[in-house]
């Protein structure tokens, strides 16, 4: 069967890419013919050009040319139903990603601003309605099924959307062939927006199975050790900036870690370095495949962001998340973390006491070495009964999605 795939390709995020490369080498795998369908409307693709950071974009062009195949361009819902009239696709599969976002109005003020109210921009990917919503059968003479992938709705406060709005997402979930989501946040929202008739499961992240899947891709330990000049036994460190940890806090983690044995690696993000110094880092350009490998032949993970998290558990290496998910409203005045992706995970997980919320009120961060003793006396065991139960539950969602597309 030749399946079009619909998330975000073009997006330079590490995470991004693994989740649809693992859902490209899954279908492969299994003797079907994946091929991406490149939409990328043109306000996401302006923002995309705002943070352009060079060598990092060529790295990330040449690497889609090389790992998988795309379609032509797209602009709008149109443009994709053309596409798949064309390349004769015979189901889509949208996600995994944030590909179920709405962000209503309310949502967008911003207050106190330079003009007392601002509103925030938001591209088109992220409000209702757009391709990863279906709508693009509506442009077709023969409407091809469609699955939705561990969707995610990225903080949206979806209790403010509009009652119109509210049910044309009705309509467009009820199209779906198959529908789960990645966290009880999106879960909620969509039995928000269908009053209850559609509560979706929630099913593991792609990235879950990314060493089943492509395995063939990953280098080995000894390879990541030679390129990036690594000691056998190293800590993975990743901060986006210094409102999780001061530069004092990585010396005295690094000196202590150095105690052990173990040296510390700044790893970067995929548009910008780690905060703070290091003694060991790794810079930019870094392809996705080799930043996923950094962190599965670590002794341990420390840092900001989900999908370090994910690589960390598929790879049953230990981590402490400073977790940087929620959403931050009135200006910074209100605070909600039960939103976070990365709560709703450990929670599933058994492991939320290796998480601290970057954004609840009075953050303090904890003490390096305290940190250091979560990572150093990790629950392994109870880790890898978790990546094994989610394996599973992966299994059986692209099961479920391959017979509800056929």
């Amino acid at each position: 069967m030749k399946i079009g795939l619909l998330a975000y390709h073009s997006a330079i995020n590490f995470g991004a890419t693994l989740q649809l490369l693992s859902t490209f080498m899954y279908m492969k795998n299994h003797g079907h013919t994946p091929i991406i369908i490149n939409w990328v409307p043109e306000d996401l693709e302006a923002m995309y050009n705002r943070l352009s950071s060079g060598e990092q974009d060529t790295l990330y062009r040449n690497l889609r040319k090389n790992i998988w195949t795309e379609s032509r361009l797209c602009r709008t819902d149109r443009d994709v139903a053309e596409v798949i009239r064309e390349e004769n696709i015979e189901a889509v599969v949208v996600g995994s990603d944030a590909v179920t976002q709405h962000h209503p109005f309310i949502e967008r003020i911003v207050f106190p601003s330079r003009r007392i109210i601002g509103i925030n921009e938001i591209t088109s990917d992220r409000l209702f309605p757009n391709p990863f919503w279906g709508v693009f059968n509506e442009y077709l003479d023969r409407k091809v099924p469609v699955a939705l992938l561990s969707g995610s709705s990225q903080d949206s406060a979806y209790q403010y959307i509009s009652d119109s709005t509210k049910r044309a997402m009705k309509t467009a979930v009820e199209g779906y062939s198959y529908m789960s989501v990645r966290d009880d946040w999106t879960q909620k929202m969509i039995q928000h927006v269908t009053k209850g008739t559609v509560v979706p499961p929630v099913t593991p992240d792609p990235v879950f199975a990314f060493r089943f899947n492509a395995e063939s891709l990953i280098p080995s330990k000894e390879e990541i050790l030679k390129r990036f000049h690594l000691p056998e036994k190293y800590f993975v460190l990743s901060f986006l900036n210094d409102k999780s940890v001061s530069q004092g806090w990585l010396t005295s983690f690094e000196q202590k870690a150095a105690e052990k044995g173990i040296a510390c690696v700044s790893l970067p993000f995929s548009h910008k370095d780690s905060f703070g110094s290091l003694a060991k880092s790794i810079s930019l350009p870094l392809s996705p495949i080799d930043w996923f490998a950094v962190i599965r032949y670590s002794q341990g993970y420390i840092g900001n962001n989900m999908h370090p998290v994910i690589v960390s558990i598929h790879n049953n290496v230990p981590f402490f998340s400073f977790d940087n998910y929620g959403r931050t409203l009135l200006g910074g005045r209100r605070k909600d973390e039960q939103s976070s992706k990365i709560l709703h995970l450990l929670r599933q997980a058994g492991l939320s006491q290796n998480r601290i919320s970057c954004i609840a009120s009075g953050y303090k961060a904890p003490k390096p070495e305290d940190v250091l003793e979560k990572i150093l006396h990790f629950d392994l065991a109870v880790e890898k009964a978790f990546a094994e139960e989610y394996y599973k539950k992966y299994q059986t969602m692209m099961s479920d999605i391959i017979q509800a597309i056929s």
